[in-house]
């Protein structure tokens, strides 16, 4: 069963989060460098089989690091949650 944090993110399940825990690899680290502006930390999380909360806390650091640019206009993308709710109407 998939369950929702507060905020409306996943939370972890064994049977997406794959990776959850292990160490990054430098593949997984540059391909977050690379799409996390683009495609967000919700698709991030399936792509790299980790939960969000560790892709968002992953790219935090990044960016601090300045590996990850800071976005000139936030870009909100939508809970899938929530699209769920929105077509169950």
């Amino acid at each position: 069963m998939i369950e929702y944090d507060s905020s409306g993110r996943m939370k972890y399940n064994p049977e997406f989060h794959t990776k959850s825990g292990q160490p990054w690899e430098e593949d997984d680290i540059q391909y977050l460098i690379d799409w996390y502006e683009k495609i967000g930390p919700e698709e991030m999380s399936f792509a790299l089989e980790r939960p969000i909360s560790a892709i968002i806390q992953k790219a935090t650091v990044l960016r601090k690091k300045g590996f990850i640019k800071k976005p000139t206009k936030e870009i909100r993308f939508a809970r899938a949650r929530y699209e769920n709710e929105r077509n169950m109407m």
